[in-house]
């Protein structure tokens, strides 16, 4: 599993909302991203709530994580939250989100994953499943709203196949906007 993660706190400041964690058994990798309302020191500690009780809860299929944290994280602020279970052997991906995360494969096309309107540990209505596939070298880009919405990928086209951690750094120095934390997870599928 190759994975590279970059984070921008509001103004450098002492406290960032967008919080990110990912975990693999060598069968299963688990990608989360998790924008807490907000930023500062209350959005913190919504987003860490939230990347606990997902850490603590990775035998449960998508939804039961979903609901779980929703009503674990109900006297937080609330988060933003989107997650990716890829199966490492066939490639096989789904992804859910809740509020403005977002989620693009990169590969032979680019394509964007949508969530569903809502707070988790507010509220939200439902939860749909998007389905994926990955081969060898594709990238998952999970992402804040602290980003521009649309990341222009062939901007980037030198960096896709090197290293992960410059092209996480790259994207999130250019397109992190001045108003909000920002974090950025790249996962790159690797050949079994």
């Amino acid at each position: 599993m190759q994975v590279a993660v970059s984070l921008r706190p509001l103004h450098a400041g002492p406290y960032c909302g967008d919080v990110v964690g990912y975990w693999s058994d060598g069968v299963t990798t688990t990608l989360a991203i998790i924008d807490g309302l907000g930023h500062g020191k209350f959005a913190e500690i919504a987003g860490k709530a939230a990347l606990s009780f997902i850490e603590n809860h990775l035998d449960q299929d998508v939804s039961e994580i979903f609901s779980g944290c929703s009503d674990a994280i109900r006297d937080t602020r609330g988060v933003a939250m989107g997650i990716a279970r890829i199966n490492e052997i066939g490639g096989a991906l789904t992804y859910s989100g809740v509020g403005n995360t977002r989620a693009m494969i990169i590969g032979k096309k680019t394509s964007r994953l949508s969530g569903n309107n809502g707070i988790v540990g507010v509220d939200y209505q439902k939860l749909s499943v998007e389905n994926g596939r990955l081969d060898a070298g594709d990238l998952v880009f999970l992402y804040t709203d602290g980003l521009r919405e649309f990341i222009d990928i062939s901007l980037y086209r030198e960096l896709l196949e090197g290293d992960l951690d410059l092209l996480a750094s790259s994207v999130i120095e250019d397109l992190a906007i001045e108003r909000d934390d920002a974090a950025l997870l790249i996962y790159r599928k690797e050949a079994h």
